[in-house]
C-alpha cells in the first residue's frame, strides 16, 4: 500500500484486486448473466432460457457458534419461549439494549428442536428484507452464484419449513411482513429493541435478571464467592440497573479491580471510571471499535489495525465485562461505551488507517465475497469517514476494490449502499473516472435486478431511502446523535443535536423525519447550524430526528449536501420542477385456473390491470430516482428523459438503464410570470403521492398472495377459503391516500393564478378521482362477492394523468 494519501498511482488508475466472476440474476424466463471484474466493473448479458434449478439442502443447518459461558438466570424464559415457538409461527424477543436478547436467541437456536427441514440463525443487523431473503435462500439451497428475482425467490422460500432465528432484525413493519410472507411456512424467531406491531407476531419482552440470578452472574465473573454483605449490595445494584446483564458485568469488573462493589451513587460515573482503569491496549481497542458507529470487526481486522498476537483475547475479556459486544461476525462497541471513549480521546480512529487496512484485506485472495458482505457496514463507515476527514481518495479506492466481491455476495442492497458512499467520496475527491465507475455499476445493478429497485417507495421517499441506503443501517438514533455530537466536540465545537431537516428546493431531497436507522454524515457544509432548543440535553438521549445526507448528482456542487434545520431561517421558494411521466403501458392480467375445490364452486380471483400509480407520478414530480441503491441521481443522462413504466398487478415505474427523471435548473423558467403554485403546490403533492405508491405496492403484493391462495384452494391443496382481509385493508388505505392527494390538488387549484396551470391541475384531479373510483369499485366487488372475481384497470386514467402532468410541466416553464 502506498503512502500517497490514496492518490492514483503513476498509471493513473486506482489499484484493484483480481476478483472476478459471473452471477445469474433470474426473472421469469430471462437470464441476466452479471459478469464482474475488479478493474472494469460489471456488465449484463441477457439470454432466454431456463433458470438454474436450486436443490434444497438436507438437512438445512446454519447454527451460531457455541456460547463461551452458560446462560444464567434464563431457565424460565427458555420454557416460555419454547412453548411460544412450538405453537406460534412468528415470535419476537424484545427488550432494552444489553438485556441479553442475542445470547438467549443463540441458546434457543442451538438447543431447541429444529424445524421439519432444519434451522437457520442469521445476523440481521443492518440488512434489508431482500438481502435477508437472499441469505436464507443461500443457506437453504445449493445454487451457486444464483440470485433469483423476488418472485422466484418467494416461490423457493415458501416451500421451506424452517425455524429461522433473526438477530437484531431492525426492519420496519412493511419489510418484516414482506419477509415473513416470502417464507410463509417457516417459523421466525427474531430479536429487536422495540415491540413489533406486525399482525400475528407473538411478542415476548425480555426483562432483566432477578436478584439471585444477578448474584450468580457476578459470582461467576468474579470467580469467587460473594463476601459477607456483598449479596445485599448486588441485589440493590441489580434493582438499580433493572437487572441488565451488560451493566451487571461492568459492576463485576469494578469489583474485580480491587475497589470493591460500587455504590448506587457511583453508577452514573461507573463507566468513565472503568475506562480509566483499563490498560492502554484495551483502551486502544475500544477507541477503534467506538469509532465505527456500531459496525463490527472480526479478529483479523483487530490484528491488522492494532497488531499483537493477543488482541482477540483482549476483546473477549472486554466482552466478558460488558464493554464490548460479540456476534457471529466479530466485535462491536455499545453506544454508551463508544460515546465515553470518544469523549475522552476527543478524536476518532484515523480513517486513512481504516481504509488502507480494509483495502488490503478485501484484495487478499482468502477474503471471500461472503466475508466482505458480513462487514459491509464497517466498509461504508470507513469510506464515509475518509471522505469527511480529507482522505476521500482512499475511500474511493476501498469502495472500488470491495465492489466486485460485494456484488458477488448477492447482497445487492449492501452493494448498492457501498456504491453510494463510494460515489460520494469520488465526488469529493474530484475523481471523475471513479464517479463514472460507481454510476455505471449502479445502472448495471438496476439492469440486473429488473424492477426490484423501483417496486417500493424507497425510490423517492427520502426517509425510507435513507433507511435502505444508509451505511450504518442498524444503529440507534441515540448513537447517531452521540457520534455526531462527539464529532463536533473533536473539531473544537460544542456538542450539537441536529434538528429535523426541512424541505428545501426540490433539487435537494431530504428526509421528513428520522427512523432508528442511518448514520449522521458529518460532511462539512458551508453554512453554520444553530443548536435547537432541545439540543442542550445530554447526547445520550435518543433523538427522533437526525439529519440525513442525500446524494445529489446535479453537478452544482463538489460536495454532497447535508440538510439541516437552521433555526430562525426559511428555505428559498423552490423553483418549479421538471415533470416527466411516461404513459402507462397496457397492464397485465393475473389469473389462475378455476378447477373447483372438493365439489365446491370454483373460487374467483382478484385481477388488476396496471397503469401508472402514484409512485410513477411521484417519480415525475419528485425529481429523483435511485441509481442502484446508494445514491440519488438528479441530472445526468439526458439523452432520454422519459422513464419507462412497467406494469405489474398494480404498476410501478421501471426506469430505463440510462435515464432518470431529472430537474435541470439551467432550463427551468423562474421568472415572475410563472404561476407561484408551480413552486409550492407540486412539492406539497409529494408526500401523498409517495404514500400512494407505497400502499399501491402493498395492494399489488396482496393481490398476488390472494390469487396464490385462491389457486391453492381451487386445486385442493388448501382446505380453507382464502382470507381477503389484508387485501381489503390495503385497498382501503390506497383510497385514503387518494383522498389526501385529491385534497392537496384542490388546494393547489384554488391557489393557481394562471388559467393553463389551473386547467392542468383540474385534469390531474379528474384522473385521480377516477382512479379512486376504480379502487372503490374494486373494493365493493370483493366485499360483495369474494369468489366472483374482480378487476381494476387504471391504464386509461394513467394516460390522462401523464398527459396532464406533461402539460403542467410545459405551463410551469420547466
Amino acid at each position: 500500500m502506498t503512502d500517497n494519501d490514496g492518490a492514483p498511482e503513476a498509471s493513473g488508475r486506482i489499484r484493484t484486486g483480481d476478483m472476478s466472476g459471473t452471477m445469474v440474476v433470474g426473472s421469469g424466463n430471462t437470464v441476466n448473466n452479471l459478469r464482474i471484474t475488479a478493474e472494469y466493473g460489471s456488465t449484463v448479458t441477457v439470454e432466454r432460457g431456463p433458470l438454474p434449478a436450486p436443490v434444497m439442502r438436507r438437512p438445512i443447518s446454519h447454527l451460531p457458534r457455541s456460547a463461551a459461558e452458560p446462560l444464567i438466570g434464563r431457565a424460565r424464559d427458555v420454557v416460555v419461549l419454547q412453548d411460544a415457538i412450538e405453537t406460534r409461527q412468528l415470535v419476537q424477543i424484545w427488550g432494552a439494549a444489553g438485556v441479553g436478547k442475542s445470547a438467549l436467541l443463540r441458546h434457543l437456536a442451538c438447543e431447541l428442536p429444529r424445524g421439519p427441514e432444519g434451522v437457520a440463525h442469521v445476523e440481521a443487523g443492518g440488512r434489508t428484507a431482500d438481502d435477508l431473503a437472499q441469505a436464507i435462500f443461500d443457506i437453504s439451497f445449493d445454487a451457486p452464484n444464483y440470485k433469483p428475482s423476488p418472485e422466484v425467490l418467494k416461490e423457493h422460500l415458501k416451500t421451506l419449513r424452517l425455524r429461522i432465528y433473526l438477530d437484531d432484525a431492525g426492519l420496519d413493519e412493511k419489510d418484516l411482513r414482506r419477509l415473513f410472507d416470502m417464507a410463509s411456512q417457516s417459523t421466525f424467531v427474531f430479536t429487536s429493541q422495540a415491540r413489533s406491531a406486525v399482525d400475528g407476531v407473538h411478542a415476548i419482552r425480555l426483562e432483566g435478571l432477578t436478584a439471585p440470578a444477578a448474584a450468580e452472574l457476578v459470582t461467576a465473573l468474579l470467580a469467587r464467592e460473594l463476601r459477607p454483605g456483598e449479596a445485599t449490595t448486588v441485589a440493590a445494584l441489580c434493582d438499580a440497573v433493572d437487572g441488565n446483564p451488560l451493566r451487571l458485568r461492568r459492576i463485576a469488573l469494578s469489583a474485580s479491580t480491587g475497589k470493591g462493589l460500587p455504590g448506587i451513587d457511583d453508577l452514573p460515573e461507573l463507566l468513565p471510571a472503568l475506562l480509566n482503569r483499563l490498560r492502554p491496549r484495551e483502551r486502544d481497542l475500544l477507541h477503534l471499535l467506538g469509532s465505527l458507529s456500531g459496525a463490527e470487526l472480526a479478529a483479523r481486522h483487530l490484528h491488522d489495525l492494532l497488531g499483537g498476537p493477543d488482541i482477540d483475547t483482549i476483546a473477549e475479556g472486554l466482552v466478558r465485562h460488558g464493554l464490548l459486544l460479540s456476534s457471529e461476525t466479530g466485535y462491536s462497541c455499545p453506544p454508551d461505551v463508544a460515546e465515553a471513549v470518544l469523549n475522552s480521546r476527543r478524536t476518532e480512529f484515523p480513517a486513512d488507517q481504516l481504509c488502507r487496512a480494509f483495502t488490503v484485506w478485501v484484495e487478499a485472495g482468502d477474503t471471500t465475497p461472503d466475508d466482505v458482505a458480513a462487514h459491509f457496514r464497517a466498509l461504508d463507515v470507513a469510506v464515509l469517514r475518509a471522505e469527511r476527514s480529507g482522505h476521500a481518495q482512499l475511500g474511493v479506492e476501498l469502495a472500488r476494490v470491495a465492489s466486485p466481491k460485494l456484488a458477488l455476495s448477492r447482497q445487492f442492497d449492501a452493494w448498492g449502499s457501498l456504491l453510494g458512499v463510494g460515489w460520494a467520496a469520488a465526488r469529493t475527491a474530484g475523481d471523475e473516472e471513479s464517479e463514472e465507475f460507481f454510476q455505471r455499476e449502479a445502472r448495471t445493478r438496476r439492469r440486473a435486478i429488473g424492477r426490484v429497485a423501483q417496486t417500493t417507495a424507497l425510490v423517492l421517499e427520502a426517509e425510507v431511502l435513507w433507511h435502505e441506503l444508509t451505511a450504518l443501517h442498524a444503529q440507534s438514533a441515540a448513537h447517531q446523535v452521540a457520534g455526531h455530537a462527539v464529532a463536533h466536540q473533536v473539531a473544537g465545537g460544542a456538542a450539537t443535536a441536529v434538528a429535523p431537516p426541512v424541505a428545501t428546493a426540490p433539487v435537494q431531497t431530504v428526509a421528513p423525519g428520522a427512523s432508528a436507522h442511518g448514520a449522521v454524515h458529518a460532511q462539512p457544509v458551508a453554512h453554520s447550524t444553530a443548536t435547537s432548543a432541545t439540543s442542550a440535553t445530554s447526547t445520550t438521549q435518543a433523538s427522533a430526528h437526525v439529519a440525513r445526507p442525500v446524494v445529489d448528482l446535479s453537478g452544482g456542487s463538489a460536495q454532497p449536501h447535508v440538510a439541516v434545520n437552521v433555526a430562525g431561517t426559511h428555505p428559498a421558494a423552490p423553483t418549479p420542477p421538471r415533470i416527466d411521466l411516461s404513459t402507462g403501458h397496457g397492464g397485465t392480467t393475473t389469473s389462475v385456473g378455476s378447477t373447483g375445490h372438493a365439489g365446491s364452486a370454483a373460487g374467483g380471483v382478484a385481477v388488476t390491470k396496471g397503469g401508472a400509480t402514484g409512485l410513477a407520478l411521484a417519480c415525475a414530480l419528485g425529481l429523483a430516482a435511485v441509481v442502484g441503491v446508494g445514491a440519488v441521481v438528479q441530472a445526468n443522462d439526458q439523452s432520454n428523459s422519459s422513464p419507462a413504466v412497467v406494469s405489474s398487478s398494480v404498476s410501478t415505474p421501471n426506469l430505463s438503464d440510462d435515464t432518470v427523471p431529472a430537474y435541470d435548473t439551467s432550463t427551468a423558467d423562474t421568472s415572475p410570470s410563472v404561476d407561484p403554485v408551480c413552486a409550492s403546490g407540486i412539492p406539497e403533492l409529494m408526500p401523498g403521492m409517495r404514500q400512494f405508491g407505497a400502499d399501491a405496492d402493498i395492494v399489488s403484493a396482496a393481490v398476488d398472495s390472494y390469487n396464490s391462495d385462491m389457486a391453492a384452494y381451487n386445486s385442493g391443496e388448501a382446505s380453507t377459503t382464502p382470507d381477503d382481509s389484508t387485501l381489503l385493508s390495503g385497498i382501503g388505505t390506497v383510497i385514503s391516500d387518494l383522498d389526501s392527494v385529491e385534497s392537496t390538488l384542490q388546494g393547489a387549484i384554488s391557489q393557481a393564478q394562471d388559467s393553463s396551470v389551473e386547467s392542468d391541475l383540474d385534469d390531474m384531479l379528474t384522473a385521480i378521482q377516477e382512479i379512486q373510483g376504480l379502487y372503490q369499485s374494486f373494493e365493493n366487488d370483493l366485499e360483495s362477492d369474494p369468489g366472483g372475481g374482480s378487476e381494476i384497470d387504471t391504464s386509461t386514467q394513467a394516460s390522462a394523468l401523464s398527459s396532464a402532468a406533461a402539460a403542467l410541466q410545459t405551463d410551469c416553464g420547466a
